[in-house]
């Protein structure tokens, strides 16, 4: 039986992932889940099953699903734990539709674009000193003589922007767009281990532009910067 209706009892095997937002019997074990802290362990099947009111086979069958999407994490001997926010997932999810099923790379560099400008303009509302130190600090990195320095620093420049954004949102998309990438084993000529790396133009004085705009606190300012 397959959840396709809102009139789905739950007690069933799962349906396709698509569904499971619709699927009464997950949506209720995600409540669950939501109060449990990541690294602590579920409670038994025995009692979650009692608890939801349904069949461990139809538990087991959400648990799995879980598990597949980096959400929980089975130990042998041990039990099911809640796993911390990672990207993983989203990682494997993008690399196989850029690797196996025609998703265009250059619409992946599209979103990443789109992910970087608004980290900018966030972090030019929630950065700290310290955070602004790393941002500086990648922002010098970029005057280096060497090709690989420079866009070493290119990349930590952007990171430490996320950081600074402080949006969970932010870094697991950005985190899952950036592996995807890498798992597909995509060569871009701005990528550090990149055997053609050359630094674009002007990249040093664009990246100043946003790192000022950030330090003033101007978001608008810091998603112009990016745009130009």
């Amino acid at each position: 039986m397959r959840a396709m209706s809102y009139g789905y009892t739950g007690d069933g095997p799962l349906a396709d992932p698509p569904d499971a937002l619709a699927d009464p019997l997950a949506m209720r074990l995600a409540a669950i889940i939501r109060e449990i802290r990541p690294g602590e362990r579920l409670p038994a099947e025995r009692e979650l099953a009692t608890r939801l009111g349904v069949s461990r086979t139809a538990l087991r069958d959400r648990l799995r699903f879980l598990e597949s999407a980096g959400i929980l994490r089975r130990r042998s001997g041990s039990g099911t734990y809640v796993e911390a926010l990672n990207p993983q997932a989203l990682t494997r999810t993008l690399g196989v539709a850029v690797t196996f099923s025609g998703l265009p790379a250059e619409s992946m560099f599209t979103a990443l674009d789109a992910l970087d400008r608004q980290a900018a303009r966030e972090a030019a509302t929630q950065a700290d000193r310290a955070q602004l130190a790393v941002l500086r600090q990648a922002l010098e990195g970029m005057r280096d003589d060497r090709p690989n320095a420079v866009l070493t620093a290119h990349e930590e420049f952007h990171e430490a922007m996320i950081a600074a954004a402080a949006s969970p949102a932010l870094t697991l998309l950005r985190s899952g767009v950036v592996g995807a990438l890498r798992k597909a084993q995509l060569v871009w000529p701005d990528r550090p281990d990149s055997a053609d790396a050359v630094p674009p133009p002007g990249l040093y004085e664009r990246h100043r532009e946003i790192y000022q705009a950030i330090a003033a606190g101007d978001p608008t300012a810091a998603g112009a910067a990016f745009d130009a």
